[in-house]
C-alpha cells in the first residue's frame, strides 16, 4: 500500500482473485499436459498395438506361403498338376503369353470376402490365406499369401500383410530302376499247368524269368544268357535248355519247382543238380560247374499305374500340348473318365512330322547334314530359341553347347558336352533345345524318321508303328495306352545302316516303354502288344495281357507280359543291365518333378 494511501487511511486492494485466476491458468495448463500426455500416450500404444498387428500379420503371411511350397514339396503330389492349390485368380495363367515372368494376372485384391476359396490357416489370432497360380509354359508357380488379424484399433476392418513369390518347378524325367523285373524277359502268368508255353525256338542273350510254370514244345530250343523259373519245367521231346557241346553253350538256370524231360508222363524229379538226363544244360553262376541252382530268385511282380498317370501324365488326358505342330495325339475324348475314348489308333511315325510339347524348349531341324568335327551349324529358324547367353541343343545322342550365332540361323557350338560323343547328323534332323526344363514331348520327324519322347505320355487308346520302314526315337519316356500296340515296323533307339545298332544302345541314356493295358482290336484277341514279321523293337514292352512276336523279330530290352507268344526264330539281344528308367516305368515309385526354392520375394 503506498503512503499516501495509509495516510488518507484507505486499505489496501484485494488480491485475491489475481490468484484464482492463476491458479485456473495453471489448472488448465495441467489439464492440456495431461491430455497432451494421455493422447501422446494412447496414439503410441495404438500406434505398438498396430506394429504388432502387422508384425503378426506378416508372420501369419510368411507361415501361409512356408504351407504353400510345402504343398508343392511333398513327394506325393505332383507339382506340376495346377490343381494342387487353389487359384489365386479366376484367370487361368496358361492362357497368357508363353514365358511371361510377371503376367498381369498376378494382381489380386486383399478384400478378405474374396479369399474363401483360398487355403486358410489359424495362427493364434491371425489368420493366413494362401494360393497358386501356375504357368505350364514356364513350369513355375506364381504364390501369394496374405495374413490377416483384427486390426486392434477400429471394431471394423483387419491389418493385412501379403507376401508374394515365385518357385520355378524342374520335370523329372528319369530315375532309379527299383526293380530288377526290367534285366528280364518276364511272363508273370501263375496258377496253370503251363504257365509260360515256347512253341518256337528263341535264341540270344537276354535273361528271361518265368513267374509260374515252363513248358517247352518239342524241338525248341532254348538259349538265353539266364533261365529262371519259378515254378515246374517241363520239357517236351526233342527240347532243350541250351546245349552240352562246351560250357559257354549252356544256360545259367534255376528252378524252384521240379522238372521232367519226354512224353508218356514221366516222372517229375527235384530240378537241382545235374539235369543233363532231361535236356536242360544249365551251368551254375561260377561258369564251371554243371547243375541246376534249385533256389530261384524271387522278382517282384511289376504294378502299372493307370489310374495314376491318367491323370499325371504330361503330355496326356489332362495336360495337352503347349506347343503343337501338324497331326499330334488325341490323348482323350471324355475326360475324366479313362475308358479307352479314342477310337483312332494313333500313328506314332506317319508320313507327315507333328510336335508336341509341354513346357520351355524350342525345336527346329538341321539345315545341312554335319560331321563329328564341324563347330559351325546352320538351322532352319532359330524362332523360340534364346537371343543371348549360351544354351544347350540335343541333335540325335549329342548335346551341344551354342556359344555364337544366338537369334541367327548359323551357330557356333562345342560339340559332344555333357557326357555325350560327337557324331555325324543328316540333314533334316531334328534339333532340340535340351536344357529348356521341358515337362513331356511326343514328336516326329517324317523325314529322317525320329521320334523325340520325354517324360509320361498317355493316350486313352491305342498306337502303332505302321510304316514298315526303320525309325529311330531319340529320349527317355513312358508310353500308356488304355489300348494296345502294333509295330509293322522297326522302332529302335540306336541305329547303324539300316538296322537297329543292338551293340551300341545304351537303355540308361536312351529308352521308350511302352506300357498296354487292352487286347485284341489291332492284334490278335489275349495280345496286348504284337511286333510284326521280321522287324525289330529296341526298348522296353510292357502288356497287362500277352506280348506276341511275329516269325523272324528281334528284340533288344525288357519285355514284361502274362505270356511271351513266339512264332518262329525270336532273337534276344544281350542288353546291359539297366541302371536308370524313364519316369512312369511300372513299379517304380511315381515322382514327377522338384521344386526350386522359392525367389523374387516382395510384400
Amino acid at each position: 500500500m503506498s503512503l499516501k494511501a495509509l495516510a488518507a487511511g484507505k486499505p489496501m486492494g484485494d488480491e485475491r482473485g489475481i490468484a484464482l485466476v492463476m491458479a485456473l491458468g495453471i489448472l488448465v495448463v495441467c489439464a492440456i499436459m495431461v491430455t497432451t500426455v494421455i493422447a501422446y500416450t494412447s496414439s503410441g500404444q495404438r500406434t505398438s498395438y498396430f506394429s504388432k498387428a502387422r508384425l503378426t500379420a506378416f508372420d501369419a503371411a510368411d507361415a501361409g506361403m512356408n504351407n504353400a511350397f510345402a504343398v508343392l514339396n511333398l513327394p506325393t503330389n505332383n507339382s506340376l498338376d495346377p490343381s494342387i492349390l487353389p487359384p489365386c485368380h479366376t484367370t487361368n495363367p496358361d492362357t497368357s503369353t508363353p514365358g511371361t515372368t510377371n503376367p498381369t494376372w498376378f494382381t489380386s485384391s486383399t478384400n478378405l470376402t474374396a479369399l474363401t476359396s483360398w487355403n486358410n490357416n489359424l495362427y493364434g489370432r491371425a489368420t493366413a490365406y494362401w494360393c497358386g497360380d501356375f504357368d505350364r509354359y514356364g513350369a513355375q508357380w506364381f504364390l501369394r499369401s496374405i495374413g490377416s488379424i483384427r486390426n486392434p484399433t477400429s471394431q471394423i476392418g483387419n491389418t493385412t500383410r501379403t507376401l508374394s513369390s515365385r518357385v520355378t518347378i524342374q520335370p523329372t524325367l528319369t530315375q532309379p530302376k527299383n526293380n530288377p523285373v526290367w534285366d528280364y524277359l518276364y511272363a508273370g502268368h501263375t496258377g496253370s499247368a503251363c504257365d509260360q508255353t515256347l512253341n518256337n525256338n528263341i535264341s540270344g542273350s537276354s535273361r528271361m524269368y518265368v513267374a509260374g510254370n515252363l513248358c517247352l514244345s518239342p524241338n525248341v530250343q532254348l538259349a538265353q544268357s539266364t533261365v529262371i523259373v519259378g515254378g515246374n519245367l517241363d520239357v517236351a521231346n526233342n527240347a532243350a535248355v541250351g546245349a552240352n557241346t562246351s560250357m559257354s553253350t549252356r544256360v545259367e538256370t534255376y528252378v524252384g519247382g521240379n522238372c521232367r524231360y519226354g512224353s508218356n508222363s514221366p516222372p517229375w524229379v527235384a530240378c537241382s543238380g545235374n539235369q543233363d538226363a532231361n535236356h536242360i544244360y544249365s551251368k551254375l553262376s561260377d561258369g564251371t560247374t554243371v547243375a541246376v541252382n534249385h533256389t530261384a530268385p524271387i522278382v517282384a511282380p511289376p504294378a502299372a499305374d493307370f489310374a495314376g498317370w491318367y491323370q499325371d501324365a504330361i503330355p496326356g488326358p489332362a495336360q495337352s500340348c503347349t506347343s503343337a505342330g501338324g497331326t499330334s495325339p488325341t490323348f482323350d475324348n471324355n475326360y475324366p473318365t479313362r475308358d479307352n475314348s479314342v477310337s483312332t489308333v494313333f500313328d506314332l511315325t506317319p508320313s507327315t512330322s507333328y510336335t508336341c510339347r509341354v513346357g520351355r524348349g524350342s525345336s527346329t531341324t538341321l539345315g545341312s547334314a554335319i560331321t563329328s568335327s564341324q563347330t559351325s551349324i546352320t538351322v532352319a529358324s532359330a524362332g523360340g530359341f534364346p537371343t543371348s547367353g549360351n544354351f544347350r541343343v540335343r541333335i540325335d545322342d549329342e548335346d551341344m553347347t551354342v556359344t555364337g550365332g544366338q537369334g541367327s540361323t548359323t551357330w557356333t557350338v562345342t560339340r559332344g558336352v555333357n557326357g555325350t560323343t560327337a557324331a555325324s547328323h543328316v540333314a533334316s534332323q531334328t534339333v532340340e533345345q535340351d536344357d529348356a526344363g521341358t515337362s513331356g514331348e511326343l514328336s516326329w520327324n517324317a523325314t529322317t524318321k525320329t521320334l523325340t519322347v520325354s517324360g509320361t505320355i498317355f493316350i486313352d487308346g491305342s498306337a502303332k508303328v505302321s510304316n514298315g520302314a526303320l525309325n529311330t526315337y531319340n529320349g527317355q519316356a513312358t508310353l500308356y495306352l488304355s489300348g494296345t500296340f502294333y509295330a509293322n515296323g522297326s522302332l529302335c533307339g540306336a541305329t547303324s545302316g539300316t538296322s537297329c545298332n543292338f551293340a551300341g544302345w545304351n537303355p540308361d541314356k536312351e529308352l521308350l516303354m511302352i506300357v498296354a493295358d487292352g487286347n485284341g482290336g489291332q492284334i490278335n484277341p489275349g495280345d496286348g502288344v504284337f511286333i510284326a514279321n521280321n522287324f525289330s523293337y529296341e526298348g522296353g514292352l510292357y502288356a497287362t495281357n500277352a506280348v506276341e512276336f511275329g516269325n523272324n523279330v528281334n528284340i533288344d530290352g525288357p519285355v514284361v507280359g502274362s505270356q511271351i507268344l513266339l512264332s518262329n526264330n525270336l532273337t534276344t539281344q544281350a542288353f546291359p543291365t539297366i541302371t536308370t528308367v524313364p519316369v512312369g516305368m511300372p513299379s517304380n515309385n511315381d515322382v514327377y518333378a522338384q521344386p526350386n526354392p522359392p525367389q523374387s520375394f516382395s510384400g
